[in-house]
């Protein structure tokens, strides 16, 4: 749990930062500590049997409501009227991996973006740069459209 709510308390300060001065860097540090969280959460709506994540609406844009903690998403859910009669607040848990896995099936949907600790820290991105910011923080190649149509040439030493 406190490893936890350090990460929390990392990432709001990272995200005070990179508000009142948007470099590269601190931009950079806030999506690093974001995709370092073992789960994003996200207010659960919909059926039981057919769960999704709760969509706001911003600058009238569908955002999806990304939390830094389980709690965090539950509060927003209790606070908000989105719990059940007995205080009951039902939340998803996805690793940032997939999420952005999900991200292109959401853009489909017409959904925009993802914030996350809406109404605490508010940052967000469009669903299209989730993929890249990932590759960015972690230092590694976005998949290409080559790679992911499998337009490459075939490796000249397979091993079978």
């Amino acid at each position: 749990m406190t490893d936890e709510l350090d990460a929390q308390a990392r990432i709001d300060q990272l995200a005070y930062v990179a508000k009142n001065d948007a470099s590269q860097d601190h931009l950079t540090a806030l999506w690093s500590a974001t995709f370092e969280l073992e789960r994003w959460w996200f207010v659960q709506r919909g059926e039981p049997d057919n769960p999704h994540p709760f969509v706001g609406v911003f600058d009238d844009k569908p955002f999806l409501l990304g939390f830094t903690s389980a709690k965090r998403a539950r509060n927003f859910a209790v606070s908000n009227g989105y719990a059940t009669a007995d205080g009951s607040a039902f939340v998803l848990a996805m690793t940032p991996d997939d999420a952005v896995a999900q991200s292109a099936a959401w853009a489909n949907e017409g959904i925009h973006a993802l914030t996350f600790d809406h109404g605490i820290t508010g940052y967000f991105a469009p669903l299209a740069n989730l993929e890249p910011i990932r590759a960015h923080v972690r230092g590694t190649a976005p998949e290409s459209e080559a790679e992911a149509n499998g337009d490459l040439a075939p490796d000249p030493d397979p091993v079978v």
